[in-house]
């Protein structure tokens, strides 16, 4: 049943889709499978759909057959449109193609007529630049002409006008015919200057051989006169050129002769009408004299020379002039000290008078002078500061030279009823040189015996030390190692650059002390008198020793500059030209020993002793100059002004710093000598006996031959401190290294005794000799002063008895001597545990120096 139906509907279906593109809505219409059966009624429905659609279309047509007509006219006539349109084309086409025609040949025509108007303007531009060739080519024939009949002035004219017509010619200058035209007016252009030159050369001519300059203004065989050629000049743009070949010619065969200073007779200048010549008569050597020839010589060119010559002139003859004249006449003018001051006064007046002249004749460049006169006191200070600086530093240069003889000098007050005296050292001991080593027990005294020291007690041990400590320079030495690792600038510390950060450290032994001084000033500000009663009285101490030849002209120098400064400070100086340089004056003996400073290591190196020079010699300069500024001080011949300009604190602080380091620097370098002979970082007794005996032979020679050295330099107590500090330094480091071993045998303990007996040898380097000027002192016994300048001396010594001792013998050293003031407790153990077995005598001696560590009541 349901496919009858879809067959039924097929050709409706058809129909629709044919008729109005409808789709089949149905799914079941459009999903249904079409049997052949169906397809003979789906045809018949079409062909009836065909036939009403054919009637229908019969029927329309039959209804509008007259608009069909009107349709087939309408056609008709636009057909004939079209071909009049396409013949009308046609016919433009063709109008259009003859059109391009004429307008080729119009364009050739137009590009004619425009090349015979390029032709006819290039005809006229070159017949304007014949023209104007011919023009130039004239006019440089006419400059060439007046160059013929030397009528320069009209040829240079001609030339210009040439060289106007050229730079506005029409041709470019890369035409040859131009080219050449530009060629030859440069030729006729070095031809007219060439007779120009030869012109002003007859105009201003200079004779060498004559040495004569003579200035023309005219000449009647010549056309052109000097005003004219001046106008010759101006157009070559030559003026300055000229004008200082004038002055070169000038000055070297006139003025130069003149003025500059030769060990000979200068000649003199003469001025005849226009002629100015060298004349070989002698001339009076005087600034006077040369100022007067000087204005002569302007007063000539001003009157010869055309205005327009002056000004070039004098800008190239006054620096050269003013600079020699100042070098050669007016400095040497210019006096180092206040002696020559009235000749000084009449140069001053004089280069007024003259520059005051040339400002009157209107002449440039007087300023120099000007400021020289203005500048007189600036001038004079520079003088001598450059005078003195100068002649001390070749006062320096001759180095060490003869030793000086110098003696120090010190007042002290001292009790008068202990009985004491003063030694050299500066230490107050008593009368009696044995006092000091008594023991204090019961009036019994250990005797002085080859093997063992004499016994001490407390005081005098306590006395030993400080004396050791104020004449050490262990502590100076330490503080100059700080100083050098904290600024290793020596040229800063030459110049005293950073001294104010320096460690005060007395080097000399010999130390005033602030409250003995006469006249002292109290820490309450009033000044302490000494006590003239009877419980004190006055010592007088004396030290001799010697100084180089170099700080005397320092010295000498210093105060010379500051006797001037005092005088220039005084109210009849005060209309001198240089009194106002008097502040300044004053601050030169600064420079001065700066330079002294800085300068003098460089001459001091050369001696063997240099550094101890230096050093004496820095102290002594300070002494001088501390006893100059307080002598200063008490004058009454000075003024309010000139008592304040002496500040020599700072100088003299610095100096002694400077001879602090040379002292301090030739002790370490010394020491660092003998620390590497004695093994440096090594142990030195790690070594063979023979090796041993060698090494401390060695050590010993150094400082005998450095105490020989010194000993002609230093003060006795100053070379007693340094061979102190380098034998102290030998003890140290023998010590060191006897405590440093593990064991001491029996033969190793007696070879390191005999070694530090021959350091203790050195104890006759410690006497100090016999004053000439007192007899009585060479019946006095001599001890030596070993213990006081050698702070380990004592120790060494114990400690040669305790490597030759028995433990019996240490006990007696230990309780009864003085064993215990100078090694430890710890340090004698150590030296029983590697010396001796340990057996029950060796720990009962330890055990009793333990139980007993201070058997003297001083506790180390």
């Amino acid at each position: 049943m349901e496919t009858t139906n879809a067959g039924a509907r097929v050709g409706p279906t058809l129909v629709n889709f044919a008729t109005n593109g409808q789709f089949p809505e149905e799914e079941a219409v459009s999903a249904a499978s079409v049997d052949p059966s169906c397809l003979s009624a789906a045809l018949e429905v079409l062909n009836e759909a065909k036939l009403a659609l054919e009637t229908e279309i019969k029927e329309i047509s039959r209804d509008s057959a007259a608009n069909v007509d009107i349709w087939i006219t309408h056609a008709k006539s636009i057909q004939d449109d079209i071909e009049k349109s396409r013949r009308l084309a046609s016919s433009i086409v063709r109008q259009a193609e003859a059109d391009e025609q004429r307008l080729e040949l119009l364009e050739e025509k137009d590009a004619y007529v425009g090349f015979l108007e390029k032709e006819a303007a290039f005809n006229t531009h070159l017949g304007d630049a014949l023209r104007s060739i011919q023009e130039v080519n004239d006019k440089l024939d006419k400059a060439e002409g007046l160059a013929g009949e030397k009528r320069i002035i009209e040829a240079m004219a001609a030339l210009e006008d040439a060289w106007t017509s050229i730079s506005t010619t029409p041709p470019d200058s890369t035409i040859r015919a131009m080219r050449i035209l530009d060629t030859r007016s440069f030729e006729l252009r070095t031809l007219i200057h060439e007779q120009f030159e030869t012109i002003w050369e007859v105009l201003v001519h200079m004779d060498v051989e004559q040495f004569a300059l003579t200035v023309n203004k005219s000449l009647p065989s010549e056309p052109m006169n000097l005003d004219q050629a001046m106008v010759g000049l101006k157009a070559y743009n030559e003026v300055e050129s000229a004008a200082k070949n004038f002055w070169n010619n000038l000055d070297k065969y006139i003025l130069k002769p003149r003025t500059e200073l030769r060990t000979g007779n200068l000649p003199s200048i003469q001025i005849e009408e226009n002629t100015i010549r060298l004349d070989p008569s002698p001339s009076n050597v005087s600034i006077k004299a040369l100022f007067q020839d000087l204005e002569n010589v302007i007063r000539f060119l001003v009157s010869n020379l055309p205005p327009e010559f002056i000004k070039p002139l004098a800008g190239a003859m006054m620096p050269v002039m003013s600079t020699r004249i100042k070098e050669l006449w007016l400095d040497t003018a210019v006096p180092s000290s206040l002696d020559d001051m009235v000749d000084y006064q009449k140069a001053l007046l004089q280069v007024s008078e003259f520059a005051n002249k040339l400002d009157s004749l209107d002449w440039p460049g007087t300023s120099s002078f000007h400021d020289w006169v203005s500048n007189v006191s600036k001038i004079w200070l520079s003088k001598r500061r450059e005078t003195s600086l100068d002649w001390t530093r070749n006062q320096l240069a001759l180095g060490v030279g003869a030793p000086r003889f110098a003696e120090k000098i010190e007042t002290r007050m001292v009790p008068r009823d202990e009985g004491h005296h003063i030694t050299a050292t500066g230490d107050v001991v008593t009368d009696d040189w044995d006092a000091g080593w008594e023991s204090g027990e019961e009036d019994n005294s250990l005797k002085i015996t080859e093997t063992r020291p004499p016994l001490m007690n407390k005081n005098s041990v306590d006395e030993a030390r400080k004396l050791s400590q104020t004449v050490s320079a262990e502590s100076i030495i330490a503080t100059a190692e700080d100083e050098e690792e904290g600024d290793g600038d020596d040229g800063a510390d030459a110049w005293g650059w950073g001294d104010e950060d320096v460690i005060e450290t007395e080097v000399l032994p010999v130390e005033i002390n602030p409250d003995t001084k006469t006249g002292k000033q109290s820490t309450n500000g009033k000044s302490e008198k000494p006590n003239l009663a009877g419980d004190v009285r006055e010592m007088t101490l004396s030290e001799k020793y010697w100084t180089s030849s170099m700080p005397q002209p320092v010295l000498d120098t210093v105060l010379e500059i500051y006797e001037d400064g005092a005088r220039l400070t005084k109210a009849e100086n005060e209309t001198l030209p240089v009194t106002p340089a008097a502040p300044g004056l004053f601050s030169l003996p600064t420079l001065i020993l700066a330079m002294y400073r800085a300068v003098s290591p460089t001459y001091y190196a050369i001696e063997a002793c240099g550094n101890m020079y230096l050093y004496n010699d820095a102290m002594w300069l300070s002494d001088q100059l501390r006893d100059f500024s307080t002598k200063w001080k008490q004058r009454r011949d000075l003024s309010d002004r000139a008592y304040g300009m002496v500040r020599l604190d700072s100088e003299i602080k610095a100096l002694e710093g400077f001879g602090k380091r040379a002292y301090t620097n030739e002790l370490i370098t010394q020491r660092t000598v003998l620390r590497d002979l004695l093994g440096g970082a090594q142990n030195f007794f790690q070594q063979d006996k023979t090796e041993l005996e060698h090494g401390i032979k060695v050590v010993v020679k150094i400082i005998r031959d450095l105490t020989a050295s010194w000993t002609g330099i230093l003060t006795w107590s100053a070379s007693a401190s340094a061979i102190g500090t380098l034998v102290n330094t030998v003890a140290t480091k023998l010590i060191t290294d006897i405590f440093d071993l593990a064991s001491i045998g029996s033969e190793d303990a007696f070879t390191f005794a005999t070694i530090l007996s021959r350091v203790e040898e050195l104890d006759d380097l410690f006497i100090k000799p016999s004053d000439p000027s007192r007899p009585n002192d060479k019946d006095k016994p001599k001890l030596s002063l070993a213990a006081q300048f050698v702070d380990k001396w004592l120790k060494m010594n114990y400690l040669s008895q305790v490597l030759q001792s028995t433990l019996k013998d240490i006990k007696f050293l230990w309780f009864d001597s003085e064993l215990s003031l100078f090694l430890t407790v710890e340090e004698v153990v150590d030296l029983i545990e590697v010396s001796f077995e340990n057996n029950h005598q060796s720990k009962q001696t330890i055990r009793e120096i333990r139980d007993n560590p201070a058997p003297k009541g001083v506790d180390l």
